[in-house]
């Protein structure tokens, strides 16, 4: 058993032992940009979310400095979106275009999206997300 599998197992321990401390949170992910220039959705998932308000000073891809309100830890993965197509530019299986729409209906913007990667599956073992 390699360490990929032993992380997985261990994911999968985690997951079970917080379900009770985890919330369900709503996750619509960015397709496209209309006619209008304003952003297309999927459809929204639920997925269930270690969820943690928080002050943490977060540095944007593009260099600016803010601050997050959230914390969401994702302990098991999200296949990517399947439109039938491929979408330019995003990021799977989160891409900071996405909405999450946390249990008492706030939301936003997506600030940074941490994890590790399986090198086996090339997709995240687990996401960190952190929002504004």
């Amino acid at each position: 058993m390699g360490f990929d599998a032993i992380l997985r197992s261990g994911l999968a321990i985690a997951h079970q032992i917080t379900a009770s401390l985890q919330a369900t949170v709503q996750h619509e992910r960015w397709k496209s940009v209309d006619g209008y220039g304003l952003p297309t959705y999927a459809a929204a998932i639920e997925r269930t979310a270690i969820v943690e308000k928080t002050q943490k000073l977060i540095r944007t891809a593009g260099g600016a400095e803010v601050m997050a309100k959230t914390r969401l830890t994702f302990l098991t993965p999200l296949a990517d979106l399947d439109t039938g197509a491929t979408i330019t530019g995003r990021q799977h299986p989160t891409d900071v275009r996405d909405r999450i729409t946390l249990p008492d209906g706030t939301t936003g913007p997506i600030l940074d999206i941490e994890g590790m990667t399986d090198p086996t599956t090339e997709r995240p073992y687990f996401e960190v997300v952190f929002l504004g």
